[in-house]
C-alpha cells in the first residue's frame, strides 16, 4: 500500500508538582511511541445513569469505534467532569469453558504411554485430569504399526532405478499407510542399489508375516533402457570415425549417457550407457553438431536426433521387502477422538487413560491439552474501576490477566465502557494504533 501518511512519533508527557514548606517537587515522565499514524481522539457526553461502549479493542478489522488488540500502542480515557464520577468497565473477551470439543482427535496431544496393548477400537473410555477438568471420554483404537527410524531388508533389488532419495508408501501387507524413506545409489547405472529402506510413517495394521513392497516406479520414472540403441531420426555425416560418450537431456529428462559411434563417415550407433531419469516417450533427443565438432567427430553435417518411443523408455522395478518380524512392529494410539466433552480443562492439563482400559497396555496413556482440544465458550469477565473528577487511566495493552479475568496475560480485554453514576458526564479517549 502507498499511503500520503508519513509515520509519526506519538509522545507522552506525565508531569507531577508537589508543593510544600515553599518546596516545589516536580516530576515529568516521558513516553514515546514510535511509527505512528493512526490516532483515534474523541469527547462523548455519557446520560446519567447509562452505560456506553466508548470502544472495542477486540475487532479483528479495524471500524469505528474498533482496533485490533494486536496493533493497540497506547490508550487514555479521562473524565472531564470536575465534580462527577464516573465507572470505567473492561469487559473480557470469552473465556475457555474447558468443553472438549466432540470429534477432535487428541493424538496431535499425545504425551506419552498406550503401548503394547491388545489391539482394537475402545469406546467411551473414561479418563482422569490433573488439575480441574473432568467427564471427557474418548473413542480409543489401539492398533500395530511399524516402528519408525527402523531398517527394513531388502529382498530383491531394483532395475532401472535413478539414484536419490525418496518417501515412498510401502504396499501391500495388512496394514495401510506406512511410508520409507529409500536411498538408491547409481555406482552401476545397470543394476542400481536401493542402499536403505528406513520406515517413515508408521501407518496403521500391520502383521507379523506382512511381506511389503516398494511399487514399480516408485523410485524413477522414465530411465532409459541400458544398452538400448536409440533410433536414429537424424543422423549427420562426419570425416572422422571414432566412439565417444555424450551426455544428453530433454525438457524434463536429465542424466543419462550414450555412445555416439561414426562409422563410413555418418554416425551409425547411438547407445544408452547411463540410464538417468525423467525421459518422455516422444521426446526429441538432440545431439548438435558443435557438440559433436567438440568431442572430434571432425567436420559435422548437421544435428544429430532421435526421437523417443515407449520402448525406449521405462521405469524402476518393484522392490520386495523381507517378512516383518516382532522386531518391526508395535502397538499403540493411533485414534484418540473425544466422545464426551466432560468440563473444566485447561491449557496443559493432563488427561490420563489408564491402561487396563486400553487393552493392557505397558502404561497408561497421557495426553497434554492445547487450547485447540476444547471451546471457548465461558461467559465474559468484567473489571470497574472508580475514575475521579478530572483525572485519567492510561493503558499500553489489552492483554489483561487476574482471576476476575481468566488467569493468564494472553486474554484480551475486548470492550471498554463507562458509566455515568449520577449525572451527566464528558468522557474523551484517545487510542493510538502502531
Amino acid at each position: 500500500m502507498a499511503s500520503i501518511l508519513s509515520p509519526t512519533t506519538f509522545q507522552i508527557k506525565l508531569k507531577e508538582e508537589h508543593i510544600v514548606k515553599s518546596i516545589n517537587t516536580i516530576n515529568e515522565t516521558y513516553f514515546t511511541l514510535s511509527d505512528i499514524t493512526n490516532v483515534d481522539r474523541r469527547i462523548v457526553t455519557v446520560p446519567p445513569t447509562t452505560s456506553i461502549d466508548i470502544f472495542n479493542v477486540n475487532g479483528i478489522d479495524p471500524s469505528a469505534g474498533t482496533f485490533p488488540s494486536s496493533s493497540m500502542k497506547y490508550a487514555r480515557i479521562s473524565n472531564l467532569d470536575t465534580t462527577a464520577h464516573l465507572a470505567v468497565s473492561f469487559t473480557s473477551s470469552k473465556s475457555p469453558d474447558g468443553i472438549g470439543i466432540i470429534g477432535t482427535d487428541l493424538t496431535s496431544s499425545y504425551t506419552s504411554g498406550g503401548t503394547n496393548g491388545v489391539t482394537g477400537l475402545y469406546p467411551a473410555v473414561p479418563t482422569t485430569s490433573s488439575v480441574s477438568g473432568s467427564g471427557m471420554t474418548l473413542n480409543i483404537d489401539i492398533s500395530s504399526s511399524l516402528i519408525l527410524n527402523q531398517s527394513l531388508t531388502i529382498l530383491s533389488n531394483i532395475t532401472n532405478g535413478a539414484p536419490g532419495t525418496y518417501i515412498v508408501p510401502l504396499s501391500e501387507g495388512t496394514g495401510i499407510n506406512a511410508t520409507g524413506s529409500v536411498v538408491v545409489t547409481g555406482a552401476d547405472p545397470t543394476s542400481p542399489t536401493v542402499f536403505t529402506v528406513s520406515v517413515s510413517g508408521s501407518g496403521k495394521g500391520y502383521l507379523v508375516g506382512d511381506d511389503l513392497s516398494i511399487a514399480s516406479g516408485l523410485l524413477g520414472k522414465g530411465q532409459l533402457i541400458t544398452s538400448d540403441v536409440l533410433p536414429n531420426t537424424l543422423t549427420p555425416t562426419v570425416t572422422n570415425d571414432i566412439t565417444r560418450e555424450i551426455a544428453v537431456y530433454t525438457s524434463t529428462g536429465q542424466g543419462a549417457t550414450v555412445d555416439v559411434v561414426s562409422s563410413g563417415g555418418v554416425i551409425t550407433t547411438v547407445t544408452v550407457k547411463n540410464i538417468g531419469t525423467g525421459y518422455v516417450s516422444g521426446q526429441v533427443i538432440t545431439i548438435t553438431d558443435a557438440q559433436l565438432t567438440n568431442v572430434g567427430f571432425g567436420t559435422v553435417s548437421s544435428d544429430y536426433t532421435s526421437t523417443i518411443t515407449d520402448s525406449n523408455v521405462q521405469d524402476s522395478s518393484a522392490v520386495r521387502l523381507t517378512s516383518l518380524t516382532d522386531a518391526n512392529i508395535t502397538t499403540g494410539i493411533f485414534e484418540a477422538s473425544i466422545i464426551n466433552g466432560g468440563t473444566g480443562y485447561q491449557v496443559g492439563e493432563t488427561v490420563t487413560v489408564n491402561k487396563a482400559e486400553i487393552g493392557n497396555t505397558t502404561n497408561d496413556a497421557v495426553f497434554t491439552l492445547v487450547l485447540s482440544d476444547f471451546t471457548e465458550n465461558g461467559v465474559r469477565s468484567y473489571w470497574t474501576m472508580n475514575l475521579l473528577p478530572t483525572s485519567s487511566l492510561m493503558f499500553s495493552s489489552p492483554q489483561v490477566t487476574g482471576s476476575s479475568f481468566n488467569g493468564f496475560f494472553g486474554q484480551d480485554i475486548e470492550y471498554v465502557s463507562v458509566y455515568a453514576i449520577s449525572e451527566s458526564v464528558d468522557v474523551e479517549y484517545v487510542v493510538v494504533n502502531g
